[in-house]
Protein backbone atom coordinates (compact mmCIF):
# COMPACT_ATOMS: atom_id res chain seq x y z
CA UNK A 1 0.00 0.00 0.00
CA UNK A 2 1.45 3.32 -1.13
CA UNK A 3 1.77 6.42 1.35
CA UNK A 4 -1.05 8.62 -0.50
CA UNK A 5 -3.21 5.26 0.11
CA UNK A 6 -2.53 5.52 3.67
CA UNK A 7 -3.49 8.98 3.89
CA UNK A 8 -6.71 8.82 2.28
CA UNK A 9 -8.03 5.75 4.48
CA UNK A 10 -10.73 6.86 6.96
CA UNK A 11 -9.28 6.59 10.42
CA UNK A 12 -5.34 7.22 9.68
CA UNK A 13 -5.99 10.32 7.71
CA UNK A 14 -7.14 11.98 10.81
CA UNK A 15 -3.90 11.27 12.86
CA UNK A 16 -4.62 11.24 16.69
CA UNK A 17 -8.49 11.30 17.91
CA UNK A 18 -9.93 14.74 17.61
CA UNK A 19 -6.92 16.25 15.37
CA UNK A 20 -6.50 16.72 11.67
CA UNK A 21 -2.99 14.86 9.94
CA UNK A 22 -0.52 16.62 9.04
CA UNK A 23 -0.08 15.71 5.12
CA UNK A 24 2.93 18.44 4.49
CA UNK A 25 5.29 16.09 6.70
CA UNK A 26 7.52 14.03 3.33
CA UNK A 27 7.75 10.36 4.21
CA UNK A 28 4.03 10.77 4.86
CA UNK A 29 4.43 10.38 8.70
CA UNK A 30 1.35 11.63 10.56
CA UNK A 31 1.66 14.29 13.40
CA UNK A 32 -0.55 15.87 15.33
CA UNK A 33 -0.71 19.90 15.18
CA UNK A 34 -1.31 21.46 18.88
CA UNK A 35 -3.79 23.71 17.27
CA UNK A 36 -5.37 22.88 14.31
CA UNK A 37 -8.75 21.62 15.29
CA UNK A 38 -11.61 23.53 17.87
CA UNK A 39 -13.03 20.33 18.98
CA UNK A 40 -12.43 18.79 22.06
CA UNK A 41 -12.29 15.03 21.81
CA UNK A 42 -15.53 13.04 22.52
CA UNK A 43 -16.13 11.79 26.19
CA UNK A 44 -15.83 8.41 25.79
CA UNK A 45 -12.41 8.29 24.32
CA UNK A 46 -9.21 8.39 26.66
CA UNK A 47 -6.84 11.18 27.34
CA UNK A 48 -3.55 10.85 26.01
CA UNK A 49 -1.53 12.19 28.76
CA UNK A 50 1.67 12.41 26.28
CA UNK A 51 -0.49 14.59 23.77
CA UNK A 52 0.93 18.84 23.70
CA UNK A 53 -2.69 19.94 24.32
CA UNK A 54 -3.23 17.41 27.56
CA UNK A 55 -5.08 18.81 29.91
CA UNK A 56 -5.81 17.98 33.26
CA UNK A 57 -9.30 19.64 35.14
CA UNK A 58 -7.72 18.28 38.66
CA UNK A 59 -4.85 21.19 38.23
CA UNK A 60 -6.87 23.70 37.29
CA UNK A 61 -8.31 26.29 39.90
CA UNK A 62 -11.74 27.65 39.15
CA UNK A 63 -13.17 28.17 36.02
CA UNK A 64 -11.91 26.31 33.01
CA UNK A 65 -9.38 28.57 30.67
CA UNK A 66 -10.72 28.22 26.76
CA UNK A 67 -8.09 25.93 24.87
CA UNK A 68 -6.00 27.66 21.97
CA UNK A 69 -7.93 29.29 19.39
CA UNK A 70 -10.97 29.42 21.21
CA UNK A 71 -12.27 32.53 22.93
CA UNK A 72 -14.07 33.06 26.10
CA UNK A 73 -17.20 33.86 26.55
CA UNK A 74 -17.89 38.21 26.86
CA UNK A 75 -14.23 38.33 26.50
CA UNK A 76 -12.30 41.50 24.92
CA UNK A 77 -11.01 39.81 21.23
CA UNK A 78 -8.30 42.47 21.23
CA UNK A 79 -6.99 42.20 24.86
CA UNK A 80 -3.99 39.70 25.19
CA UNK A 81 -4.50 36.43 26.84
CA UNK A 82 -3.97 35.95 30.09
CA UNK A 83 -1.41 33.58 31.54
CA UNK A 84 -2.23 29.61 32.08
CA UNK A 85 -2.89 29.78 35.85
CA UNK A 86 -0.40 27.35 37.37
CA UNK A 87 -1.19 24.09 39.09
CA UNK A 88 -1.30 24.45 43.16
CA UNK A 89 1.69 22.64 44.53
CA UNK A 90 0.09 22.55 48.07
CA UNK A 91 -2.62 20.14 48.55
CA UNK A 92 -5.12 21.04 51.51
CA UNK A 93 -6.37 17.42 52.08
CA UNK A 94 -5.04 15.67 54.98
CA UNK A 95 -3.13 12.51 53.73
CA UNK A 96 -4.30 9.66 55.65
CA UNK A 97 -0.58 9.01 56.41
CA UNK A 98 -0.59 11.58 58.88
CA UNK A 99 -2.82 12.97 61.53
CA UNK A 100 -1.58 16.60 60.43
CA UNK A 101 -4.12 18.82 59.46
CA UNK A 102 -1.39 21.17 57.86
CA UNK A 103 -1.26 21.00 54.08
CA UNK A 104 1.56 18.94 52.21
CA UNK A 105 2.86 18.66 48.85
CA UNK A 106 0.77 16.44 46.63
CA UNK A 107 3.39 15.72 43.58
CA UNK A 108 2.91 15.25 40.15
CA UNK A 109 0.93 12.67 38.51
CA UNK A 110 -0.27 11.47 34.96
CA UNK A 111 -3.88 12.89 33.86
CA UNK A 112 -5.91 10.06 34.36
CA UNK A 113 -3.97 8.92 37.14
CA UNK A 114 -5.78 8.40 40.54
CA UNK A 115 -5.01 11.39 42.33
CA UNK A 116 -3.86 10.31 45.99
CA UNK A 117 -2.04 12.42 48.34
CA UNK A 118 1.88 11.78 49.02
CA UNK A 119 3.13 12.90 52.83
CA UNK A 120 6.38 14.51 52.63
CA UNK A 121 8.18 12.88 55.12
CA UNK A 122 6.73 9.29 55.67
CA UNK A 123 7.27 7.47 59.26
CA UNK A 124 10.21 5.24 58.34
CA UNK A 125 10.40 1.56 58.94
CA UNK A 126 11.37 0.61 62.59
CA UNK A 127 14.32 -1.20 61.74
CA UNK A 128 15.83 2.04 60.11
CA UNK A 129 14.35 4.09 62.88
CA UNK A 130 16.58 2.19 64.93
CA UNK A 131 19.65 2.39 63.02
CA UNK A 132 19.62 5.81 62.37
CA UNK A 133 18.76 6.33 66.55
CA UNK A 134 22.07 4.12 67.46
CA UNK A 135 24.28 6.20 64.84
CA UNK A 136 23.06 9.26 66.51
CA UNK A 137 23.78 7.77 69.64
CA UNK A 138 27.57 6.79 68.88
CA UNK A 139 27.97 10.10 67.28
CA UNK A 140 26.96 12.14 71.11
CA UNK A 141 28.93 9.08 72.83
CA UNK A 142 31.54 9.92 70.58
CA UNK A 143 31.87 13.76 71.28
CA UNK A 144 31.19 13.40 74.84
CA UNK A 145 34.67 11.72 74.92
CA UNK A 146 36.45 13.43 73.36
CA UNK A 147 35.17 16.33 75.35
CA UNK A 148 36.03 14.72 78.00
CA UNK A 149 39.46 13.48 77.20
CA UNK A 150 40.66 16.94 75.65
CA UNK A 151 38.90 18.96 78.30
CA UNK A 152 36.38 20.34 77.02
CA UNK A 153 34.10 22.92 78.60
CA UNK A 154 37.72 23.69 80.84
CA UNK A 155 38.22 26.93 78.92
CA UNK A 156 37.88 30.16 79.49
CA UNK A 157 33.74 30.50 79.75
CA UNK A 158 33.55 26.86 79.15
CA UNK A 159 33.54 26.62 75.69
CA UNK A 160 36.55 24.57 74.51
CA UNK A 161 40.15 23.56 76.31
CA UNK A 162 42.56 25.79 77.32
CA UNK A 163 45.97 26.76 75.95
CA UNK A 164 47.34 24.70 78.96
CA UNK A 165 46.02 21.86 78.14
CA UNK A 166 46.78 22.13 74.67
CA UNK A 167 50.65 22.68 75.79
CA UNK A 168 50.03 19.36 77.97
CA UNK A 169 48.80 17.02 75.28
CA UNK A 170 51.81 18.49 72.92
CA UNK A 171 54.35 18.18 75.45
CA UNK A 172 52.71 14.43 76.33
CA UNK A 173 53.41 13.92 72.43
CA UNK A 174 49.87 12.01 72.43
CA UNK A 175 49.32 13.01 68.73
CA UNK A 176 52.88 11.08 67.76
CA UNK A 177 51.88 8.04 70.28
CA UNK A 178 49.25 6.78 67.61
CA UNK A 179 52.13 5.57 65.43
CA UNK A 180 54.90 3.28 65.84
CA UNK A 181 58.39 4.11 66.33
CA UNK A 182 59.84 1.83 64.08
CA UNK A 183 60.00 -1.38 62.12
CA UNK A 184 57.18 -2.45 59.31
CA UNK A 185 54.77 -1.05 61.44
CA UNK A 186 56.17 2.48 61.26
CA UNK A 187 57.02 1.74 57.17
CA UNK A 188 53.30 1.07 56.73
CA UNK A 189 52.01 3.74 59.67
CA UNK A 190 50.82 1.64 61.69
CA UNK A 191 49.96 1.86 65.31
CA UNK A 192 52.37 0.41 68.24
CA UNK A 193 52.15 -2.78 69.12
CA UNK A 194 51.72 -4.05 72.80
CA UNK A 195 55.81 -4.35 73.05
CA UNK A 196 56.46 -1.05 72.34
CA UNK A 197 53.57 0.22 74.07
CA UNK A 198 54.77 -1.20 77.26
CA UNK A 199 58.22 0.20 76.41
CA UNK A 200 56.65 3.97 76.23
CA UNK A 201 54.76 3.18 79.36
CA UNK A 202 57.90 2.12 81.28
CA UNK A 203 60.21 5.42 79.80
CA UNK A 204 57.73 7.67 81.22
CA UNK A 205 57.44 6.25 84.63
CA UNK A 206 61.37 6.36 84.71
CA UNK A 207 61.50 10.08 83.08
CA UNK A 208 58.85 11.24 84.93
CA UNK A 209 59.91 14.97 87.56
CA UNK A 210 61.22 13.61 90.79
CA UNK A 211 61.80 16.46 93.96
CA UNK A 212 65.21 16.96 95.05
CA UNK A 213 67.96 14.46 94.89
CA UNK A 214 67.69 10.62 96.03
CA UNK A 215 69.60 8.06 97.27
CA UNK A 216 69.07 4.26 96.46
CA UNK A 217 70.75 1.56 98.62
CA UNK A 218 71.26 -1.89 97.15
CA UNK A 219 71.58 -4.46 99.62
CA UNK A 220 72.74 -7.90 100.10
CA UNK A 221 75.69 -8.59 102.37
CA UNK A 222 76.51 -12.09 100.79
CA UNK A 223 79.08 -11.82 98.05
CA UNK A 224 77.47 -13.06 94.53
CA UNK A 225 73.88 -11.56 95.17
CA UNK A 226 74.15 -9.38 92.31
CA UNK A 227 74.74 -6.22 93.89
CA UNK A 228 77.31 -4.69 91.29
CA UNK A 229 75.33 -6.05 88.41
CA UNK A 230 72.25 -4.62 90.06
CA UNK A 231 74.27 -1.17 90.60
CA UNK A 232 75.33 -0.78 87.20
CA UNK A 233 72.76 -1.46 85.28
CA UNK A 234 70.07 0.74 87.03
CA UNK A 235 72.52 3.67 86.94
CA UNK A 236 72.89 2.75 83.29
CA UNK A 237 69.10 3.06 82.65
CA UNK A 238 68.82 6.14 85.06
CA UNK A 239 71.56 8.24 83.33
CA UNK A 240 70.25 7.41 80.15
CA UNK A 241 66.72 8.19 80.60
CA UNK A 242 66.27 10.89 82.91
CA UNK A 243 69.69 12.89 80.99
CA UNK A 244 72.56 12.03 82.92
CA UNK A 245 73.53 13.59 87.06
CA UNK A 246 73.69 9.53 88.37
CA UNK A 247 76.31 8.57 90.60
CA UNK A 248 76.88 5.16 90.81
CA UNK A 249 79.13 4.61 94.27
CA UNK A 250 80.63 1.62 95.33
CA UNK A 251 80.61 1.86 99.22
CA UNK A 252 82.45 -1.47 100.02
CA UNK A 253 84.29 -1.40 102.93
CA UNK A 254 86.75 -3.56 101.74
CA UNK A 255 87.77 -4.55 97.85
CA UNK A 256 84.60 -3.63 95.95
CA UNK A 257 84.39 -4.77 92.21
CA UNK A 258 82.26 -1.63 91.03
CA UNK A 259 85.15 -0.13 89.32
CA UNK A 260 86.41 -3.05 87.45
CA UNK A 261 83.04 -4.02 86.10
CA UNK A 262 82.35 -0.61 84.88
CA UNK A 263 82.56 -0.26 80.90
CA UNK A 264 85.05 2.39 81.40
CA UNK A 265 88.08 2.97 82.82
CA UNK A 266 89.35 6.83 82.66
CA UNK A 267 91.74 6.37 85.51
CA UNK A 268 92.22 4.73 88.84
CA UNK A 269 91.29 6.96 91.05
CA UNK A 270 89.02 6.25 94.12
CA UNK A 271 87.18 7.52 97.22
CA UNK A 272 90.14 7.60 98.97
CA UNK A 273 91.56 9.94 96.70
CA UNK A 274 88.43 11.60 96.55
CA UNK A 275 88.43 12.38 100.49
CA UNK A 276 91.88 14.02 100.54
CA UNK A 277 90.13 16.61 98.05
CA UNK A 278 87.13 17.03 99.63
CA UNK A 279 88.11 19.84 101.80
CA UNK A 280 89.19 21.94 98.86
CA UNK A 281 85.94 21.53 96.83
CA UNK A 282 83.67 21.77 99.88
CA UNK A 283 85.10 25.45 100.04
CA UNK A 284 84.68 26.41 96.63
CA UNK A 285 80.99 27.32 95.87
CA UNK A 286 81.64 27.68 92.18
CA UNK A 287 82.95 23.84 91.94
CA UNK A 288 81.16 22.26 89.42
CA UNK A 289 81.06 18.67 88.04
CA UNK A 290 84.25 19.45 86.23
CA UNK A 291 86.23 19.74 89.69
CA UNK A 292 85.09 15.55 90.37
CA UNK A 293 86.02 14.27 86.73
CA UNK A 294 89.37 13.77 88.73
CA UNK A 295 87.72 11.43 90.94
CA UNK A 296 84.41 10.04 88.98
CA UNK A 297 84.93 7.73 86.05
CA UNK A 298 82.83 8.48 83.35
CA UNK A 299 80.88 6.18 80.81
CA UNK A 300 80.72 7.45 77.92
CA UNK A 301 77.69 7.56 75.95
CA UNK A 302 76.21 5.99 79.46
CA UNK A 303 75.36 9.35 81.04
CA UNK A 304 76.73 8.40 84.79
CA UNK A 305 80.04 8.36 86.51
CA UNK A 306 81.26 5.73 89.12
CA UNK A 307 83.16 6.16 91.99
CA UNK A 308 85.13 3.36 93.12
CA UNK A 309 85.89 2.15 96.42
CA UNK A 310 90.10 1.26 96.84
CA UNK A 311 91.70 -1.49 95.28
CA UNK A 312 94.90 -1.76 96.60
CA UNK A 313 96.59 -2.56 100.28
CA UNK A 314 97.60 0.23 100.77
CA UNK A 315 95.02 2.56 100.24
CA UNK A 316 92.40 -0.17 101.18
CA UNK A 317 90.86 1.42 104.86
CA UNK A 318 87.23 1.57 106.04
CA UNK A 319 85.24 4.65 105.47
CA UNK A 320 83.81 5.58 108.47
CA UNK A 321 80.32 6.95 109.35
CA UNK A 322 81.63 10.98 109.31
CA UNK A 323 83.23 10.26 106.27
CA UNK A 324 80.22 8.84 104.70
CA UNK A 325 78.29 12.21 105.48
CA UNK A 326 80.65 14.43 104.05
CA UNK A 327 81.20 12.49 100.83
CA UNK A 328 77.40 11.82 100.55
CA UNK A 329 77.00 15.86 101.28
CA UNK A 330 78.97 17.29 98.25
CA UNK A 331 78.19 14.52 96.03
CA UNK A 332 74.51 15.87 96.81
CA UNK A 333 75.23 19.06 95.24
CA UNK A 334 76.44 17.32 91.91
CA UNK A 335 74.13 14.51 91.41
CA UNK A 336 70.42 14.19 91.54
CA UNK A 337 70.21 10.90 91.63
CA UNK A 338 73.31 8.12 93.75
CA UNK A 339 73.18 4.52 93.34
CA UNK A 340 74.88 2.89 96.52
CA UNK A 341 76.61 -0.26 96.19
CA UNK A 342 77.18 -1.98 99.37
CA UNK A 343 79.38 -4.10 101.15
CA UNK A 344 79.07 -7.14 103.02
CA UNK A 345 79.22 -6.41 106.49
CA UNK A 346 75.80 -4.45 107.85
CA UNK A 347 77.67 -3.16 111.28
CA UNK A 348 80.49 -1.46 109.19
CA UNK A 349 79.87 2.40 110.31
CA UNK A 350 79.57 3.02 106.52
CA UNK A 351 76.57 0.43 105.69
CA UNK A 352 74.77 1.83 108.73
CA UNK A 353 75.13 5.37 107.56
CA UNK A 354 74.19 4.76 103.82
CA UNK A 355 71.03 3.20 105.09
CA UNK A 356 70.48 5.86 107.55
CA UNK A 357 70.59 8.47 104.41
CA UNK A 358 68.69 5.84 101.73
CA UNK A 359 65.55 7.27 100.27
CA UNK A 360 64.82 3.23 98.28
CA UNK A 361 66.05 0.17 99.16
CA UNK A 362 66.90 -2.43 96.54
CA UNK A 363 67.32 -6.10 97.60
CA UNK A 364 69.17 -7.92 95.64
CA UNK A 365 69.76 -11.65 95.12
CA UNK A 366 69.80 -14.49 93.04
CA UNK A 367 67.92 -17.81 93.09
CA UNK A 368 70.59 -19.58 95.01
CA UNK A 369 69.77 -20.54 99.23
CA UNK A 370 72.75 -18.62 100.63
CA UNK A 371 72.16 -14.96 98.86
CA UNK A 372 68.34 -14.99 99.46
CA UNK A 373 68.62 -16.33 102.75
CA UNK A 374 71.27 -13.28 103.73
CA UNK A 375 68.63 -10.80 101.83
CA UNK A 376 65.77 -12.02 104.26
CA UNK A 377 68.19 -11.58 107.23
CA UNK A 378 69.45 -7.73 106.13
CA UNK A 379 65.66 -6.94 105.47
CA UNK A 380 64.71 -8.14 109.50
CA UNK A 381 67.99 -6.31 110.30
CA UNK A 382 66.25 -3.00 108.79
CA UNK A 383 63.25 -3.43 109.94
CA UNK A 384 64.75 -3.75 113.25
CA UNK A 385 66.70 -0.69 113.11
CA UNK A 386 62.97 1.24 112.16
CA UNK A 387 63.68 1.32 108.83
CA UNK A 388 60.13 -0.68 108.23
CA UNK A 389 59.01 2.31 105.96
CA UNK A 390 61.69 1.95 103.75
CA UNK A 391 61.34 -1.92 103.72
CA UNK A 392 58.07 -1.69 102.45
CA UNK A 393 58.44 0.67 100.04
CA UNK A 394 61.93 -1.74 98.54
CA UNK A 395 62.43 -3.56 95.40
CA UNK A 396 63.67 -7.18 95.15
CA UNK A 397 65.53 -7.73 92.24
CA UNK A 398 66.54 -11.72 91.43
CA UNK A 399 69.02 -12.26 88.71
CA UNK A 400 69.28 -15.50 87.11
CA UNK A 401 73.10 -16.15 86.78
CA UNK A 402 72.77 -19.83 85.23
CA UNK A 403 71.87 -20.98 82.14
CA UNK A 404 71.00 -24.26 83.10
CA UNK A 405 67.87 -23.00 84.84
CA UNK A 406 67.40 -22.95 88.97
CA UNK A 407 65.42 -24.30 91.41
CA UNK A 408 62.10 -23.77 90.64
CA UNK A 409 60.62 -24.41 94.11
CA UNK A 410 63.66 -21.57 95.64
CA UNK A 411 62.61 -19.49 93.29
CA UNK A 412 58.88 -19.68 94.30
CA UNK A 413 59.64 -19.61 97.93
CA UNK A 414 62.00 -16.39 97.63
CA UNK A 415 59.52 -14.50 95.84
CA UNK A 416 56.60 -15.67 98.40
CA UNK A 417 59.08 -14.24 100.94
CA UNK A 418 59.84 -10.97 99.70
CA UNK A 419 56.26 -10.14 98.00
CA UNK A 420 55.13 -10.28 101.53
CA UNK A 421 57.56 -7.65 102.36
CA UNK A 422 58.63 -5.43 99.61
CA UNK A 423 56.26 -3.31 97.32
CA UNK A 424 57.76 -5.37 93.88
CA UNK A 425 59.28 -8.35 92.91
CA UNK A 426 61.66 -8.11 89.75
CA UNK A 427 63.40 -10.94 87.74
CA UNK A 428 66.41 -10.54 85.65
CA UNK A 429 66.99 -13.07 82.79
CA UNK A 430 70.60 -14.91 82.52
CA UNK A 431 72.44 -12.95 79.65
CA UNK A 432 75.87 -14.34 79.07
CA UNK A 433 76.98 -10.60 78.22
CA UNK A 434 75.89 -10.15 82.57
CA UNK A 435 78.02 -13.02 83.37
CA UNK A 436 80.52 -12.39 86.38
CA UNK A 437 83.88 -11.46 85.90
CA UNK A 438 83.19 -9.32 82.59
CA UNK A 439 83.03 -5.66 81.61
CA UNK A 440 79.13 -4.89 81.66
CA UNK A 441 78.15 -3.24 78.56
CA UNK A 442 74.01 -2.40 78.98
CA UNK A 443 73.96 -1.46 75.47
CA UNK A 444 75.68 -5.19 74.18
CA UNK A 445 72.35 -7.41 75.93
CA UNK A 446 69.69 -9.22 74.70
CA UNK A 447 66.06 -7.68 74.44
CA UNK A 448 64.63 -9.71 76.73
CA UNK A 449 67.27 -8.31 79.23
CA UNK A 450 66.99 -5.02 78.44
CA UNK A 451 62.79 -5.28 78.75
CA UNK A 452 63.83 -6.78 82.31
CA UNK A 453 66.27 -3.50 83.19
CA UNK A 454 63.71 -1.44 81.88
CA UNK A 455 61.28 -2.60 84.35
CA UNK A 456 63.05 -2.84 86.97
CA UNK A 457 64.10 0.86 86.99
CA UNK A 458 60.63 2.17 86.57
CA UNK A 459 59.72 0.65 89.23
CA UNK A 460 62.30 2.16 91.02
CA UNK A 461 61.51 5.18 90.10
CA UNK A 462 57.84 4.34 90.96
CA UNK A 463 58.31 4.65 94.54
CA UNK A 464 60.61 7.47 94.78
Amino acid sequence: MSNDDTRSNGAGGQGLPGYTANHGVPGGFVLPIPGASTSRPPADEPTDPWSSTWHDPSLTAGPATPEHGETAPDADPDAEPDAEPAAPLIDSTPSHWSTSTEPTYAGWSPAGAPTTDVATDPEPAPHVAADVAGTTHAAGAHDDASGTAYGRGAGAGGDGPSADELMSARSKGARQKLKADSGLRKAFGLGPSRRELAERDRLDRIARPITGRKTIMVINTKGGGGKTLVTLMLASYLGRYRSGSVLAWDNNETEGTLGMRAPSQSHHRTVVDLLGALPQIANDPNAGTSELEHWVREQRGLSFDVLASADDDEAMRIIGEQEFEDLHTQLSRFYRMIVVDTGNNRLSPNWLAAASHADMLVFATSLKDDTSVVAAKNLDALVAMGRGDLVRNAVCVISHTSAKGSDVGAGVHTREHFEQWVRAVVDIPYDPMLSPGLHLDPLKIARRTHEACMEMTAVVVDGL
